[in-house]
């Protein structure tokens, strides 16, 4: 007895085997014998009621920011067009812009 045991000569083996679902066969059968067989369909339920609440939240939510980026988008796109009719406009001689202002304020679809 004079060697020094190893534990790194042992392994990381375990040393039995289980069929399985043998321990959850155990659980079912304790919970029948002593009546509470329905905890397992509660928590069962439960799980599944939480998984389909988290996926809707979350598809609610890249849902929002989806739409919400497209309206960003939407109103920078309007601005830009905005902006460059302006400065055609504000390029044109006075002249021009008297004449383009005179029809406008006569077009019958614009001042419906």
């Amino acid at each position: 007895m004079e060697k020094e045991f190893d534990f790194n000569r042992i392994g990381k083996r375990m040393p039995y085997t289980t069929p399985d679902g043998f321990l959850d066969d155990i659980e079912r059968n304790v919970l029948k014998e002593t009546g509470n067989e329905r905890v397992i369909h509660t928590k069962r339920r439960f799980l599944g009621i939480r998984i389909v609440t988290g996926t809707a939240v979350a598809a609610a939510i890249v849902l929002f920011f989806v739409l919400n980026n497209r309206n960003i988008t939407n109103v920078t796109e309007e601005t830009d067009e905005m902006f460059k009719v302006e400065q055609a406009f504000n390029n044109l001689s006075v002249e021009d812009q008297d004449y383009m202002l005179e029809i406008y304020q006569n077009d019958i679809f614009l001042n419906e």
